[in-house]
């Protein structure tokens, strides 16, 4: 259901950047997945709190790298109006010793109450006649401010899905 993966950005410093792909026909398992990404984002957070001792002693088990900037990605399979979409957005419980944390659609940070572009069912519709945003990219509260442009290529037919992109600073 999640991918992760952490990676070292110049720019950024340590960035997790997790991908998904939601239950389509069933609301009640969409929403179960949510909450399980909220739970990993969660959990994520925690470990960056109290990281691994950073050592070296030649053994193939090495510390991992743990942050709490993060993006999670992919097809969630629901419009904006979904209450699975509306549980991503919620404040998390707070963690001992850190501020309380959010995730953030990036379409919302960079573009306010500008309508989402569709992105899925531009050119094929045998899901459905009617375009719908429903491919996200959700930002950790440390990104929000590093965000400079998120935009949709609806001219691509590679998929039945329209890509998103993110750039950051």
């Amino acid at each position: 259901m999640c991918t992760s993966v952490t990676l070292i950005s110049p720019e950024l410093g340590p960035l997790r950047i997790m991908t998904t792909h939601l239950e389509f026909y069933s609301a009640a398992q969409r929403m179960a997945q949510a909450k399980a990404l909220r739970g990993l984002h969660a959990q994520a957070c925690g470990q960056a709190l109290a990281p691994p001792e950073a050592v070296d002693r030649g053994s193939p088990f090495q510390p991992k790298l743990h942050t709490a900037q993060a993006l999670l990605c992919g097809d969630f399979n629901m419009p904006a109006s979904d209450a699975a979409y509306a549980a991503l957005l919620q404040p998390f419980e707070p963690i001992a010793g850190a501020p309380a944390l959010r995730l953030h659609d990036a379409w919302r940070v960079a573009h306010g109450t500008q309508p989402h572009p569709p992105t899925f069912r531009l050119y094929d519709q045998r899901y459905g006649p009617d375009p719908v945003a429903c491919d996200f990219v959700f930002m950790s509260d440390a990104l929000a401010p590093r965000l400079r442009r998120v935009a949709v290529d609806s001219a691509t037919q590679v998929s039945d899905h329209q890509p998103l992109m993110v750039e950051l600073l």
